[in-house]
């Protein structure tokens, strides 16, 4: 059984936030656009079946946003909105970092690899 590529998912969705000038995996030398989203996400196994074979997955998807001008709020509402239609809960926190705003999001979910849908712990 294959498990569900979920960093796949995480980049096609921040890459369809148009107000999002770059969408990275890790993070640059030097900050020069913005908005930046720099994401990073975990898996554990959650649940395995008589063959071993992963069928549920745990993912831990951490999205650090950054702007030098402005407010990341229109940006951060949309990503909750299309993480949790997903299935996925979250968690922000934000911060000033000498004049550039970082807000960081946390969702977390169960994927049922078989059907590729998203679910929280019972």
């Amino acid at each position: 059984m294959e498990i569900y590529n979920v960093k796949a998912l995480v980049f096609k969705t921040l890459k369809s936030i148009p107000e999002l000038k770059l969408v990275s995996p890790s993070y640059p030398d030097k900050f020069t656009v913005f908005p930046t989203a720099i994401y990073s996400t975990s898996q554990s196994s959650y649940v395995r079946n008589a063959y071993q074979e992963e069928t549920d997955t745990e993912w831990k998807i951490t999205i650090d946003l950054y702007n030098d001008k402005g407010s990341l709020t229109q940006i951060k509402n949309k990503l909750i909105a299309k993480f949790s239609a997903m299935g996925f809960s979250n968690s922000v926190g934000d911060q000033d970092l000498n004049g550039v705003a970082r807000v960081v999001l946390v969702f977390t979910g169960i994927v049922d690899n078989t059907s590729k849908r998203v679910y929280q712990k019972g």
